[in-house]
């Protein structure tokens, strides 16, 4: 187990945060290609403009 001084104030280490990271990026790009898809989707069915 990572001493005290290794955490951050949330209690990670150093390598639990940089993954953490990854994932929640991974989920961002996941939720920004599928809001587009919906959107030009969308745009397609009944143009807005």
């Amino acid at each position: 187990m990572a001493d005290k001084s290794d955490l951050s104030f949330t209690g990670l280490t150093d390598e639990q945060a940089q993954e953490l990271h990854s994932v929640y990026m991974s989920g961002l790009w996941l939720f920004t290609a599928i809001a587009v898809v919906a959107h030009i989707a969308t745009y397609i069915w009944r143009p807005w403009f």
